[in-house]
């Protein structure tokens, strides 16, 4: 665990990944499993440094992958050199835009998907974000999301204590509700019950799926090894039994009305 300041910033602003890890093409392949991206008009929200926009750029035309991202000095660092994640995406860095998730600027009914990957939970208002997101999606377009489940017994946004930051996976503290608003106040998890809710709020939209993913324990399979896969392979099995509602995050997709 890393003791830092209480005002370093991926604290507040969560901390984008830097590659496309064999987790998150886990994720990906569990995603396009349900769901057809190819050749779609796609929005990351969050986009962080692009990852999954140079995945998604494989899948459709670069010139239709499209992402948002708060952090003003990202983008500007994007749209001035690139980054390493978009060499030879080719996408318009022009697609890459400095605005929150709660007011995105693009048009109306704009994208067949709109993306979010562990951005939710940071967001100053998801309702509002999803509501924004619903909006540039296109009538029958699907909004995807990955973030934080409550059922995992860690928190693994770090906390807050004594004017600092610790950063690392804290032990049971999003089972205690009145604990986690004191030292997590920076971050959400969502129970089931809360995150369907919210992503039905806005009228008409419509669950097309609802799973949870566990960690993919890439480390610990690297430092482990067969020890590390052992493990790794029992937590994937565990996400087709009713235990899969301690994963680490849910996955959630829904529709908006034609």
């Amino acid at each position: 665990m890393q003791v830092l300041d209480k005002d370093t910033k991926f604290a507040h602003l969560g901390k984008p990944g830097g590659a496309f890890t064999p987790g998150f093409r886990r994720r990906l392949n569990k995603l396009m499993s349900v769901l057809d991206l190819r050749d779609k008009k796609i929005l990351d929200v969050g986009c962080g440094e692009g990852v999954w926009l140079a995945e998604f750029a494989k899948l459709t035309a670069p010139e239709n992958v499209f992402g948002s991202e708060y952090d003003s000095e990202l983008v500007a660092e994007i749209v001035r050199h690139g980054s390493d994640a978009l060499v030879d995406s080719h996408i318009p860095l022009t697609n890459i835009v400095n605005c929150p998730a709660e007011a995105l600027q693009f048009a109306d009914n704009t994208f067949d998907i709109v993306f979010s990957h562990e951005v939710l939970e940071h967001v100053q208002d998801d309702a509002k974000a999803v509501s924004e997101a619903i909006r540039v999606l296109r009538p029958g377009g699907y909004f995807v999301v990955f973030t934080p489940n409550r059922g995992w017994p860690f928190e693994q946004h770090g906390m807050f204590w004594w004017g600092k930051y610790y950063w690392g996976n804290i032990p049971l503290l999003p089972w205690f509700p009145w604990l986690y608003r004191i030292f997590a106040p920076h971050v959400r998890n969502y129970w089931w019950w809360d995150i369907r809710r919210l992503m039905t709020s806005v009228p008409g939209v419509q669950i097309y799926k609802h799973d949870f993913v566990f960690p993919a324990f890439d480390r610990l399979k690297y430092k482990w090894g067969g020890v590390g896969k052992l493990i790794q392979q029992t937590f994937y099995a565990l996400e087709h039994t009713p235990l899969r509602v301690f994963g680490i995050s849910h996955l959630i997709i829904v529709q908006k009305p034609t």
